[in-house]
This record gives C-alpha cells, sequence and structure tokens, in this order.
C-alpha cells in the first residue's frame, strides 16, 4: 500500500475519500496492481465518480450491501424462513376448460420428449413423432377426402380456388370487398356496398380474372398468374347453427373446449354434461367480458411503460430485442407491433369518446439499447406515433464483483484500468419515472394508471382491458398479469406471505427462493384440480395505479429491494463464472405496498437485504396501510410467451418438458393465441370453430407444435369483445392456413384452406377506412403459404431474422380482399 500512499498525496480531498473508500472495502488487488499509476488512478476515481451518480449512497455502502447479500447467497440463506406462504390474496383467475396447451411434453419414452405441446395432445393423442417432412404431402392443397367443402356452410356461399393445372409457384389473388360482400356493417361505420350480379352457367366452374397486387410484406417475383375460381355450386345443406357438421370429415381442434364443437341445435343427442359445459364456459367468457368492458371504459386513462434495456445477444441477435420480427406473415417488429396498438387505442378514444389523446409511452432502455432504439424509432418516423408522446428513460449501470469477497471486476488493458459495470436490473424503471416523469401533471390530465410489460411479449396487449377491469373493479394499486405455473417452473410465483406477527402481503416470490422455503418447511408445492401450482407465475406485466404508485415514488425515491444473482464456478460457492452485481427487480415494487421502504438517496432494502430475524416486516420506518396489490391469473395461451433462449438452450428446455421461449415458439404462440381468442367468439356465438390437429415441426432443433398462422391487427380487434361482434358465423381452418385480417372487417361464415389476408391495400390501418364485410359465406382453397427449414444458401446466410428461427415464410398463392 506504501504505493498508494505515495500516489494519494497528490489528490484533492475528495478524491482522498475514493481511495480511502477502496482500501476500506478490501479492494486491494486493484490498489497493489503493478500497472497503477498516477493518471490511471484519477481514471479510476472518474468511474467511481460516475458510479455515485448512479447509485447515490456511494461506492462503500454499495460493497457492503453486496458483501451481505452474497454471504446469505454463499450459505443459501434468505429472510422468509418465518413466513407461511399460501395462494395469494385478490386472486381473478379466469380459467377456460381447454387443456392449456403450454404446460404439457408429449409422452411417451425419453427419448420421444422432444416436442412441447398442448395438454390436448395427451392420452395416446400425440405420440411425440414428428411428422413427415415431404413438401409435396404438407404444402398441397389439392382436393382430398378428409377434406369437406361443404361440411360447414348453406348454400348460396362463394368457393375461392385455384384452377386446375396450375403452375405458377408464386402468385397473389385480389377480390375487391364488392365481389364478396353486402350489407353494412353500422349504419354510421360504413356505406352501403353494393354487390354487382354475377351470372354462372349451372353446368360448368366459371372463372374471373384477378388482378395481382403487391404483398405489403415481401416483394414477390412476377409471375404469369393463374386464374381464381368463385363458384356458386350448392355447398351442403347444412345450417349455419351447425346441423350437418360431420365429426369424422373434420376432427375437432385441441383447442376444443370440449370434445365437439358446440352450437345450439348442432347434436341432439348432446348430454346434459355437455350442455353443462357449455354453460359453464359462456359464465367464463361473460366474466372475462365483464372485466374486459370495465377496463375498456378507462381505456383513455392508461399510461404504457416499456421495459427495452437488453440486447439480443444470448440469442444470437446482435442487435437489439425490440427489431425482432414478431412474425415472418407480417414482419413487424415487436416496437412497430406495440406502436401499432397504442394507434389503435388512440383511435378508439376518438370515435367512441370524442377526444384527441397522445397516450404517453415511456421506454427504458439501456447505454446497450439507447441509441440504436431511438434511431430506429425515428428513421421509421415513430411508427406514426408522435416524438413528443415518447419518453425515452436510460438506465445506467452499476460495477460488477468479481468473487463471493465483493472484489471489483476490472481489466487492465493499454496501461488503464476499466471497472467492469453492468444495469442495475430493471427495478430501476421506479427511480428513472420518479426523477424523469411528472407524473404529478399526468394525473392532472385525467391518466389514472400505468401498465409495465416486457419487450418480448406481444400478448401482453391483448388481455390489458381484462387486467384494468380487474383492478378497477377490485380498486387494486398493484396488479400482477399471472399465468397457470408447473410446480417447480422457472418463473416467478405470486403468493401471500405472513410473518409470526400475522403481517400479510401478497408479493412476488423467484422461483429459487420459493424452492428453499419449501424445502426449508419440509412441505411441496400444493397443486390445484388442474396440477397446476397454487402459486401464479409472474409475466412481468403489471398494472399500477397512478396515484398511490406516485405516493410511494415520492416516499422511496423508487428505489426496490435488492438482489446477488451470482453463478459460481466453484463448490465452495466463493468465485463467480462470470462477473455479478447488485440487481433489482420491477416487481418488487410490491413490498413497498405494505412497508412503504425507506426514503433517502440510496436503494432500499429487500427481501435479500433485510437483517430482521423474523422476515420480511422490517423494511422502513411507515407503512403503506392501503395498499391492495392483486392478482389477474389467465390462461398462459392468451396472454404470454417470451423470448429469452437461444436455440440450443431452447432445445434443452423443450427435452425437460419446459417452455423454449425461444423465436420460433414466441412465432407460434402468436398464432395461436389469436385461434384461441377466434374460438371464444365462436363459442361466444353458438356458432363452429374447427381447426386441423396441431402440426410439430422442428427447426433450429426445436420441436413445437405450429397451429395456423392467424394474425389480427388491433385495427381489426384488440379486445375479445370486439371479435365477437366481428366474427359472427362457422369457422373452419385446415393446417399451415394462412389468415392475417389487417382492418376493420366483418367476417360470417369462412372455411379456409390456403392464405387469406382481408384489409389489404396502402391505408389498410387507417382508422378511417371503410370496413371490409364479407357477409356471405366464403370458402377459400388455394396453395397458401408455409413455414419451411432453411437450406443454409443465398440470402438466408445474412439474414439474422431467419438464422434464429431456422426457418422461412414460402409464399405460393394469396388471396387477398382488400378495402
Amino acid at each position: 500500500m506504501h504505493k498508494i500512499d505515495q500516489l494519494t498525496k497528490a489528490l484533492s480531498d475528495q478524491d482522498k475519500r475514493h481511495i480511502a473508500d477502496l482500501v476500506e472495502t478490501g479492494q486491494t488487488e486493484l490498489l497493489n496492481h503493478e500497472g497503477i499509476n498516477e493518471r490511471n488512478i484519477l481514471d479510476i476515481i472518474k468511474q467511481i465518480k460516475e458510479f455515485e451518480q448512479v447509485y447515490p449512497d456511494g461506492l462503500r455502502t454499495y460493497v457492503e450491501r453486496a458483501k451481505s447479500l452474497m454471504k446469505k447467497s454463499e450459505k443459501k440463506l434468505h429472510n422468509f424462513a418465518h413466513c407461511v406462504i399460501e395462494r395469494p390474496d385478490n386472486l381473478i383467475k379466469i380459467k377456460f376448460p381447454w387443456d392449456d396447451m403450454m404446460h404439457h411434453c408429449g409422452g411417451g419414452s425419453r427419448e420421444e420428449k422432444r416436442v412441447y405441446v398442448p395438454d390436448g395432445q395427451r392420452d395416446g393423442q400425440f405420440d411425440g413423432k414428428e411428422e413427415p417432412s415431404d413438401e409435396s404431402s404438407s404444402t398441397s392443397n389439392q382436393s382430398s377426402e378428409e377434406y369437406d367443402a361443404n361440411g360447414t356452410f348453406p348454400q348460396g356461399g362463394n368457393i375461392v380456388s385455384p384452377s386446375e393445372g396450375e403452375g405458377s409457384p408464386q402468385s397473389q389473388r385480389t377480390l375487391s370487398p364488392r365481389t364478396l360482400s353486402h350489407g353494412e356493417l353500422s349504419p354510421t361505420a360504413m356505406s352501403t356496398i353494393e354487390v354487382p350480379t354475377i351470372e354462372f352457367p349451372t353446368t360448368a366452374m366459371s372463372t374471373i380474372e384477378i388482378p395481382i397486387t403487391a404483398m405489403s410484406t415481401t416483394e414477390i417475383p412476377t409471375t404469369e398468374i393463374p386464374t381464381t375460381e368463385i363458384s356458386t355450386t350448392p355447398l351442403s345443406s347444412a345450417s349455419s347453427n351447425g346441423e350437418g357438421y360431420d365429426p369424422n370429415v373434420y376432427r375437432s381442434s385441441y383447442l376444443a373446449l370440449s370434445d365437439e364443437p358446440k352450437g345450439r341445435q348442432q347434436n341432439k343427442t348432446n348430454t346434459q354434461k355437455e350442455a353443462t359445459q357449455v354453460s359453464g364456459t359462456l359464465a367464463q367468457i361473460d366474466q372475462y367480458l365483464q372485466y374486459e368492458q370495465i377496463g375498456l371504459n378507462q381505456i383513455d386513462k392508461v399510461c404504457f411503460v416499456l421495459l427495452a434495456g437488453g440486447l439480443g445477444e444470448r440469442l444470437n441477435h446482435r442487435d437489439i430485442k425490440l427489431k425482432l420480427l414478431t412474425n415472418l406473415v407480417s414482419e413487424k417488429t415487436y416496437i412497430e407491433y406495440y406502436c401499432n396498438y397504442l394507434i389503435s387505442f388512440q383511435e378508439y378514444i376518438k370515435r367512441r369518446k370524442n377526444k384527441e389523446v397522445d397516450i404517453p409511452f415511456i421506454i427504458m432502455l439501456s447505454d446497450d439499447t439507447y441509441e440504436q432504439t431511438v434511431t430506429f424509432l425515428r428513421r421509421n418516423h415513430f411508427f406514426t406515433l408522435k416524438e413528443s408522446q415518447i419518453y425515452f428513460l436510460k438506465q445506467k449501470k452499476v460495477l460488477c464483483f468479481k468473487d463471493s469477497e465483493a472484489h471489483l471486476d476490472f481489466v487492465y488493458q493499454n496501461g488503464s484500468f476499466v471497472l467492469s459495470r453492468k444495469p442495475h436490473g430493471h427495478g430501476d424503471i421506479h427511480s428513472l419515472i420518479k426523477n424523469q416523469i411528472n407524473l404529478d401533471t399526468l394525473i392532472e390530465k385525467g391518466y389514472r394508471y400505468l401498465y409495465f410489460f416486457q419487450d418480448t411479449n406481444a400478448l401482453a396487449m391483448k388481455v390489458l382491458f381484462v387486467c384494468l377491469g380487474v383492478s378497477i373493479e377490485k380498486e387494486l394499486h398493484m396488479n400482477f398479469l399471472a399465468i397457470s405455473r408447473n410446480p417447480g417452473e422457472e418463473i416467478g410465483a405470486i403468493c401471500s406471505l405472513t410473518n409470526s406477527d400475522n403481517f400479510k402481503r401478497v408479493v412476488n416470490i423467484e422461483y429459487n427462493f420459493l424452492e428453499s422455503i419449501l424445502t426449508g418447511s419440509g412441505g411441496q408445492e400444493l397443486v390445484d384440480e388442474d396440477g397446476f401450482s397454487f402459486f401464479p407465475g409472474n409475466t412481468s406485466s403489471i398494472l399500477f395505479e397512478m396515484r398511490t404508485y406516485n405516493e410511494l415514488l415520492k416516499r422511496t425515491n423508487g428505489f426496490v429491494p435488492e438482489y446477488v444473482n451470482p453463478k459460481y464456478a466453484d463448490n465452495e460457492r466463493k468465485h463467480f463464472v462470470r462477473a455479478t452485481r447488485v440487481e433489482s427487480m420491477m416487481q418488487d415494487f410490491a413490498f413497498l405496498y405494505y412497508c412503504g421502504g425507506r426514503a433517502g438517496p440510496g436503494i432500499g432494502p429487500g427481501p435479500g437485504d433485510v437483517s430482521h430475524e423474523e422476515g420480511v416486516n422490517d423494511m422502513g420506518s411507515y407503512v403503506c396501510k392501503r395498499g391492495r396489490v392483486g392478482v389477474t391469473q389467465l390462461d398462459r395461451c392468451l396472454c404470454f410467451s417470451a423470448v429469452k433462449n437461444d436455440p440450443a438452450k431452447a432445445k434443452r428446455k423443450v427435452e425437460s418438458g419446459i417452455h423454449p421461449e425461444c423465436m420460433f415458439s414466441a412465432e407460434a404462440d402468436l398464432y395461436y393465441s389469436n385461434c384461441a381468442f377466434l374460438q371464444l367468439a365462436c363459442v361466444y356465438n353458438r356458432k363452429l370453430f374447427l381447426l386441423d390437429e396441431l402440426e410439430v415441426k422442428t427447426f433450429n432443433g426445436v420441436r413445437y407444435f405450429l397451429p395456423p398462422k392467424v394474425l389480427f391487427e388491433p385495427q381489426f380487434a384488440f379486445t375479445l369483445t370486439d371479435l365477437i361482434k366481428k366474427v359472427t358465423g362457422n369457422i373452419s381452418i385446415r393446417r399451415n392456413s394462412t389468415l392475417w385480417v389487417k382492418s376493420d372487417a366483418l367476417i360470417r361464415n369462412l372455411q379456409l384452406d390456403g392464405s387469406l389476408i382481408i384489409g389489404g391495400g396502402v391505408n389498410c390501418e387507417d382508422a378511417s377506412a371503410l370496413p371490409v364485410v364479407l357477409e356471405k359465406d366464403l370458402c377459400v382453397r388455394n396453395r397458401g403459404d408455409e413455414l419451411v427449414e432453411l437450406s443454409g444458401s443465398g440470402e438466408e446466410e445474412n439474414s439474422e431474422q431467419l438464422q434464429i428461427r431456422g426457418y422461412k415464410l414460402v409464399k405460393r398463392e394469396v388471396l387477398m380482399i382488400g378495402s
């Protein structure tokens, strides 16, 4: 230390304080390094000063806190040992009686368990073997004995299919709604579209030439376009209420709420049990719709908070995660997808409430993502949002440690010392909002709620208004959006904790803490009648009531509990695989509702930082006595599918029966979620919803189910309430089909075996455009498109978006019906 003593003599008193902090915290390796000199010691001090702008408590407090947390981590200690853990209070659970597709791996030997599939595939329905990959058998949409074009709709429908002998590999059809539509959506929504009279001979199929228009997503080489047949050949005598449905022709989807679809008079041999099941299902849909309507009435009172501080490096994506494509049909990035929803909400508010609003959109970024995100949004004109309504918050980084003694991690290179730094965790969002967003002003403007969501969960927007309705009805200050959780699943568990003083709180407990709590008490995780844990899984989508949230921010400066999560390199749990740091989590704000947190400039205490022997009660000097934290639990397929893993890790998870959480699963889940909502709409309207058995595909080694590619833009329907009004007939969708509804539309009976895009055109997402009305029965058959494995050559090699998926979309033929 003699060298340091000599170097510090020339320093100012302020700089000497920083050196003293290094000495007091035991940073001897850094201070005794042979490369340290008068120049680089000043650079070290500069880095510490930058850190203390992020962490106002200072270096000494930070290191001491890290030592305390690491000691507990090393000894596997926690502060919940004396707590009773129970199912959370204020829990609203809406679970539809289909088998939740996200929680079961197909049966068979371990070698056969290579795919993550719906529970509906149990009991021999799925044998764990992949479907044949022969392109000719999987992509051909020619007539087959299984396909009954007459099994769903009444007479007088339209059949749209390719002509016999077509050979063009890629083509498009475009029909004006005048060809297939009539009537009005509503007296104020659109003008009447007159249907021209088309004479067809009664003895032969007739064809009309369909002009080609450009796809809005991917250019397709110009080819000779074959004609499309529109036939008035009589369909079956089946009525739209379902009579005439042949279960032997069309297998009921594994989305089915029971073994057979239900209609008012579909099958006169239905048992009383089946009728009771339908009645129960309708009651659950009614409950969902009730909460959704309550929330929808307050649509103009919600601000949005997106957490997007991460890069896609562990996905083998070198860019920001917000630029990942949600799917290959629309090719919308995640950030465009979210902006599109906000635009739709604003248009809805304008139509229904007669007011212009610019919904505040708060985005938390990091040093790694800030410039790229802002540049991408500006280059795309903020996807029609106003720049003034977007608030960019940049999260800074904190210092890292190399071992359990809290020695600072650093790199010495070219005569300079660089102290390792990483983000402090997404819990920083609260302090950033406190310091940079004037919530008082937003409250004065009438905003009442903040909706927090993650960067790669496209399903979070679909269920917002149900959560909002629950928050309003139950007067919740914080409302977790949660899913059914498997026992032992590596996802945060929401539960009620009660300490020895009978002080109860609803909080999120990370799965590793939960396991140790249960193990320590000699118990095991309790399950419900469906085999899921009593403790719902946290999706990191949370709704906050703004007034109480703002009060707590002012008391606590937004500082939430901290923790460490080191990956140990040795059995003694002393050294780390890679540098770690003190972190915080957004969801741990829940603790502050019961204890108020600790006001001051530093980061507040938390579940890993509480010294009180009896648990988590000693967390501050005052209590938020009015705090009400609750949970809205929905089926996973409706609300949660994140992107976290590269293909190699995703493959291992599938083999262990765990959701892969990769690009393939996220895209498939987006399609499936729309199928699920579509089925709920059909069931509610007492109509049929028919779907082929789900395909199983393997891409990049990951085996997962692949439903029909169904996409609903929010301009068509962003709530189940809307979908019920706009899809009023029987729906039949064959495997490998694509249905993309891009704008406002009314769909009656639809039988789809191929690719159909509704709402084409340049301004298809313009709310003022006339709706597309498909009131007549429509049967579409064409060669469609298909997700196929990459061949490993050509353009595919240069597309990171395709490489991380392992597949591409091959477009062969599509019918486009524009407004």
